[in-house]
């Protein structure tokens, strides 16, 4: 299984790499197995999201709906985000360098795997694949205010110039878009793609240690972001996430 799961990933990752700007998106053979898995994963996912997803998120699903019963292509998701916020998806081979991946948000860029996470492993993925990309980025970049908060991140990008600078906007990010949480009703709500594409990170949401929301302490904050989260940072709402990392961007 190991093998024909690296091949698998090893042929999409070949198709990402040939892919040039211009050309359609490529389009994955994936198996029923892979269906399978995304059926099972996003059903447990859904009924999570119900309950801890912030209402941002619950209002960007409705509008970018994702096909349950097998793996969206993405040049299916891809015109349906150009619609509601002007972002588009480009293939990845894998972990894109931290300045280009944050930099192409600038121009409503997003560049996303298309191998499926290992069936060894379906709550919880150490990299980012498909399912990740989609069910996390691609929902949230149909929200209007997170869509305007990526492209922020993404001029940020192209402006620093130091590798300091870099380290401090990559844990912004990480604390943020990937794994932000946000009160709402006062309870913790998620709003980031890392733990929204994860039953493992949603269902031991209760065990994490929630901190105030302040990049002071962020940037200075540590992470493996191969594993589920043991710290993470809540912000008052969605608008006082997005007041504070705009602040933090200004400064940078």
């Amino acid at each position: 299984m190991t093998d024909e799961y690296e091949r698998q990933k090893a042929t999409r990752q070949q198709k990402a790499r040939e892919w040039q700007p211009g050309e359609p998106l490529p389009v994955i053979a994936y198996t029923e197995e892979e269906d399978a898995l995304w059926e099972t994963v996003t059903a447990k996912l859904g009924s999570l999201h119900a309950e801890v997803a912030c209402a941002n998120y619950r209002r960007a699903a409705e509008a970018v709906v994702l096909h349950r019963h097998r793996v969206p292509q993405l040049a299916e998701v891809s015109p349906v985000l150009t619609g509601l916020t002007g972002f588009h998806l480009r293939p990845a081979e894998g972990t894109v360098p931290a300045k280009d991946f944050l930099g192409a948000f600038a121009d409503g860029g997003f560049h996303a795997t298309q191998y499926l996470r290992r069936p060894d492993s379906p709550y919880h993925s150490p990299e980012p694949d498909v399912l990740h990309e989609l069910v996390g980025h691609a929902v949230m970049l149909g929200d209007p205010v997170f869509a305007d908060l990526y492209r922020s991140f993404g001029e940020a990008a192209r402006r620093v110039s130091t590798p300091e600078a870099m380290r401090d906007l990559v844990h912004v990010f990480w604390f943020t878009i990937e794994t932000g949480v946000v009160y709402e009703g006062g309870r913790p709500r998620v709003c980031g793609a890392a733990l929204l594409s994860s039953v493992a990170e949603m269902e031991s949401l209760d065990k994490v240690e929630l901190r105030p929301f302040d990049t002071a302490d962020i940037v200075a904050q540590d992470f493996d972001d191969t594993d589920c989260m043991p710290v993470l940072f809540a912000a008052e709402s969605v608008d006082h996430l997005v007041a504070e990392v705009q602040r933090f961007l200004t400064r940078l």
